[in-house]
C-alpha cells in the first residue's frame, strides 16, 4: 500500500514500486445508511425548494458537484485549490509511470456497500501524463485486500486489462434532428440530453433516461401532426461527461462565443432550451435558473400536469448538465425537477447504471411533459424573456483557474 498524496510522499515511495501493484488508498469506512435509497421528494421538501435560496447556504438541489453518500466532506477551498489538485495528479501519474507501476487499485470513491462508483484515472488533455492502468474496487473488496497486507497475509490479485485510445479522431459527435415549424420556422425551441455515459455501467440512468424522453417528445410530436409556428429540434449532446463539451461547442458554434461573448445571429432566434438529466425520476416541476420571467409561463405550462405531481417553480439554479451552456450565453435554458430515485445512491457514475434501474412509468410521464413545453414555447406568440446578457469570461491564462464546468450528471 502506497498513499500517495503529497510530494514528500512521492519521494519516500521513489525507487520502490517497479513492477507491483499499488493501492493509493487507505481503507474505507463503510457507511451506514439511514434513509432508503429509492426516495421521492416530498410535498415539503419541494415547498421548501420553491422558495428562493439562503444566500447564507448552498441549496443541495443546486450543487453543481453534488456530494453522495458515502463520500467525506469536501474542504471550504475545494474549488480553489482545484488547479492544484489537477497539477499534483499529473505529477503523481507521471511518477506512477516512471517508477514502473503495473496497476493502481483505489476503493469505490463513495463508500456505499457492494456498488463501485468509478472515478477519471488521469486527465481529459493528451499533453498530460498518462498514468498506468488503474481499477476501482468495491469497498469491502479494498479494505479486505487492505486488511490481509497490514497482516503481512500473502494476497494473489490477477488482472486482465485491455485498455485502448481510440485516437483515430479526436472528434465527437452530436445527435440533431428537428421538425420545421411554419410561420416562425426561423426561429428555434431546443430539447435535449447527453448521448455519452460514464464508465462501469451502460449509462441507462445517466443519461440514456434523458435520451429517450427527448427522443419520445420528439416522436408524439410528430405523431400527432402538430402545427407549430417555430422550428423544433432535439440535440443529444456528447462529451457532457467530460465538461459540457458537445452543447459548449454547439452554442460557440450557432449562438454566441462565451469568451467574448460575440453573438452570431441566431443568438435572437432560439426561444429556449429544456434539459433533461437528472436519471430515471419523474419530473416535479422546473428550475428557473434565476429567470423569474419565465415563472408564470411555467406555472400555466406545468398546471395541466399536477395531478403526475409537476408544479414546482422554483428561481433556483441547478448545475452539472447542458443548460448550462445555453445559460452562460444568456439563453433561456432549463434543466426539469426529477425526483432522485436511487439517482444519487446506487446508479450515478457507478457499475449499477443499467437498464433494470429505468422506471417506464416516470419516463412515459417526462416524454408527455416536455413534449407538451416543447408544443407551447413553439406556439408561444412571444419568444421566451431573457435575463440580461452576461459579461464575456475570457479563457483563463495556463496556471488559472478556469471556472468549474459542473458537468458530470
Amino acid at each position: 500500500m502506497a498513499v500517495l498524496k503529497t510530494d514528500a510522499d512521492l519521494e519516500k515511495f521513489k525507487g520502490k514500486l517497479k513492477g507491483k501493484i499499488v493501492l493509493l488508498d487507505d481503507p474505507k469506512p463503510l457507511v451506514s445508511e439511514t434513509e432508503p435509497d429509492l426516495k421521492r421528494f416530498t410535498d415539503a421538501e419541494l415547498a421548501a425548494e420553491s422558495l428562493a435560496p439562503d444566500p447564507s447556504a448552498r441549496s443541495p438541489f443546486a450543487n453543481p458537484i453534488p456530494l453522495m453518500p458515502g463520500q467525506p466532506p469536501r474542504p471550504a477551498n475545494f474549488q480553489m485549490d482545484r488547479a492544484a489538485r489537477e497539477k499534483f495528479r499529473n505529477k503523481l501519474n507521471q511518477f506512477l509511470t516512471d517508477e514502473g507501476v503495473l496497476v493502481t487499485l483505489v476503493a469505490s470513491y463513495r463508500a456505499t456497500s457492494g456498488i463501485v462508483f468509478g472515478m477519471a484515472g488521469g486527465s481529459q488533455d493528451p499533453k498530460d501524463p498518462v498514468p498506468p492502468p488503474s481499477v476501482a474496487l468495491e469497498v469491502e473488496n479494498y479494505n479486505r485486500i487492505a486488511r490481509l497486507i497490514d497482516k503481512k497475509i500473502p494476497v494473489t490479485l490477477e488482472f486482465d486489462i485491455q485498455n485502448k485510445f481510440l485516437d483515430d479522431t479526436q472528434d465527437s459527435f452530436t445527435v440533431t434532428g428537428e421538425l420545421p415549424g411554419t410561420s416562425k420556422k426561423d426561429e428555434l425551441v431546443m430539447l435535449g440530453a447527453h448521448l455519452d455515459s460514464w464508465t462501469g455501467g451502460t449509462g441507462a440512468t445517466d443519461n440514456g433516461a434523458g435520451s429517450a424522453v427527448v427522443l419520445e417528445a420528439m416522436r408524439i410530436l410528430k405523431a400527432l401532426d402538430l402545427k407549430m409556428a417555430r422550428t423544433v429540434r432535439m440535440a443529444l449532446w456528447t462529451g457532457e461527461e467530460e465538461g459540457l463539451l458537445g452543447s459548449r461547442a454547439y452554442v460557440k458554434a450557432h449562438f454566441a462565443d462565451r469568451e467574448s461573448m460575440a453573438l452570431k445571429p441566431e443568438h435572437a432566434k432560439l426561444s429556449g432550451y429544456f434539459n433533461l438529466d437528472n436519471g430515471t425520476g419523474k419530473i416535479r416541476g422546473a428550475y428557473l435558473q434565476g429567470n423569474d420571467m419565465m415563472r408564470p409561463i411555467f406555472q400555466a405550462w406545468l398546471e395541466p400536469f399536477k395531478d403526475y405531481g409537476a408544479s414546482t417553480v422554483t428561481i433556483r439554479n441547478t448545475g452539472g448538465t447542458d443548460h448550462q451552456s445555453f445559460d452562460a450565453v444568456g439563453l433561456p435554458g432549463f434543466q426539469f425537477i426529477q425526483d432522485p430515485l436511487d439517482y444519487s445512491t446506487e446508479t450515478h457514475h457507478s457499475n449499477a447504471d443499467v437498464y433494470d434501474h429505468l422506471q417506464a412509468g416516470d419516463l412515459m410521464e417526462a416524454s408527455a411533459i416536455m413534449a407538451s413545453v416543447v408544443y407551447d414555447a413553439a406556439t408561444r406568440d412571444e419568444r421566451l424573456p431573457r435575463k440580461p446578457l452576461p459579461k464575456p469570461e475570457p479563457k483563463k491564462k495556463e496556471g488559472e483557474e478556469n471556472r468549474p464546468a459542473g458537468a458530470g450528471n
